[in-house]
This record gives structure tokens, sequence and C-alpha cells, in this order.
């Protein structure tokens, strides 16, 4: 990452569930807000874009378009696709399908998507297919790596010899902590590991019951000081949280006074 103030490595990305109103408990940022907020990540080396839902690849492609940055930005898709009649909800993944990529390109208004994302299957030969699919799609330019999401480690053993998985991506955080197995297991196997839901949700800052912004910070720098970690998804809805949390990010791990709270917050959570 280039010298931007932050320090070299740091590991934030942004969450598509930024750009809408479902999953968070802030009110949905306008177009505008969308704009800056992902110029401020790309000016402060927050390059990672991820979109899981089809609202947030449309949102995206938008505010990429407007602000002209396309080339800086790493953009993830995930297999979600509108359903007919279900426009505004959040629907079920989709295995991939040929015509899909098209579909995804189009919603981001791009002529590729830096990191597919395949929803974990517990069907081998479902996985299988949709590897090669994904694998056709980077020979002809429209996908540069591909990730496993919502992975479980015994899906690293169904794995097809040869296959071209770069990334694994799961839930990792202070309150679920079983992805670590995953993770470890991941980087022995030179893949790169992505957590997601640092916050567990937007919530769980405010069921807490202390400063949310406290929280905030000791949740976010628990899940980056966690050295299986190469990446960590975080949702934001306003510029001024970008740096917020690269500062988080920059303060390094918890001390024994902040690690305590945590405990005592999962302790009542369990």
């Amino acid at each position: 990452m280039a010298d931007r103030g932050y320090p070299e490595g740091v590991k934030l990305a942004l969450g598509g569930h930024s750009y809408i109103a479902q999953l968070g408990n802030d009110p949905p940022a306008s177009f505008e807000q969308q704009c800056a907020l992902v110029a401020a990540c790309l000016d402060t080396g927050i390059r990672l874009l991820d979109t899981t839902y089809y609202q947030e690849r449309i949102a995206l492609g938008r505010v990429l378009q407007r602000i002209g940055r396309r080339n800086e930005a790493e953009v993830t898709g995930w297999n979600f696709f509108l359903q007919p009649g279900k426009a505004d909800e959040l629907v079920a993944w989709t295995p991939y399908e040929s015509h899909h990529i098209d579909i995804m390109l189009r919603e981001l208004q791009t002529e590729w998507i830096d990191l597919l994302v395949i929803h974990a299957e517990d069907d081998p030969a479902i996985l299988a297919r949709e590897l090669a699919l994904a694998e056709s799609w980077q020979t002809v330019g429209k996908v540069r790596q591909v990730g496993l999401g919502m992975a479980r480690l015994e899906h690293l053993d169904q794995l097809p010899a040869n296959h071209s998985l770069t990334h694994v991506l799961a839930p990792y955080n202070a309150f679920n902590r079983e992805a670590g197995a995953l993770f470890e297991r991941a980087r022995a196997m030179n893949l790169h590991t992505v957590a997601m839901s640092p916050f567990v949700r937007g919530w769980k800052l405010d069921e807490i019951g202390e400063d949310p912004a406290e929280v905030a910070d000791i949740l976010l720098r628990w899940v980056v000081a966690q050295p299986v970690v190469d990446h960590v998804i975080v949702a934001m809805r306003k510029p001024e949280w970008v740096h917020a949390n690269l500062a988080a990010a920059a303060r390094g791990p918890l001390t024994p006074q902040e690690a305590s709270r945590l405990a005592g917050w999962v302790a009542r959570a369990s």
C-alpha cells in the first residue's frame, strides 16, 4: 500500500453493506455520500471493495463510474443475484452459471472482476463445476482471482487438484473465532485470508452497552491484530469512519486492559 499517512500493510477493505439499508443500524448513505466514502477509501490506500448482493454491485458500479477511479479499485463479487419479484430482498446465493459473469459485469459497469467469490457449497461436485467456470472466465480476462466465501475447514479438503482458488473469506471476530483454524490451513496452502463481520453486525456495538466508538475500536483491533488475517472487510457508511477505522487499526494490538474488557463482553454473550 502506498504511504498515505497510515502504516504499510493496513488490512482494511470496504464492505458492500455500506451501500444498502439492510444489515446496518444507521441510515443508508446517499449517492453523494457513497461517492465520498469510496473516494476516501481509495485516497487512504483501501483498495479492496467488496460487493456481496446484487444491489451492492449496482451501487458500487455507479460510484466508480461517477468518480472515475475503477482502475484504482480491487472489486469483489459474490454469487447473489436478482430473483423475480424480490428486487428489494437479500436473497440466498445461487451457484454460478455461464451467463452470470456478464450480469455481474453489467451491474458493476466494468470489464473484469478482481476477485470473484464462490459461496461455499457442501457438494464437492457443485464446487468443482463453479471453480471450472471461474477458470474459464479467468482465461478470457473477465475474472482475475477466485475466492471461496463463507468457507469452513472441510471445504479446503474438498478442493479439486490444481484448483485456481486464491482467497478464502469467512466471518471472524472476537465473538466467533472458529475461522481461525480455517485461516491457518489456508495460509499453509498459500491462500489469502479475508475476515468478515468484525463487529458481528452494527447493532452489536449498541448491544454491548458501552461507548459504541470504543467498542468498535476494540473489536476491529482484535481482528486486525490476528496474524492469520490478510484483510478485514468493514462496512462503513461515512467517510469519517474510514479515517477512524484506519486510525484504530494503526494503534495496534489490544492493551491488557482492553483485552480484559473484551473478554467480559464475550463472556456475557456466551
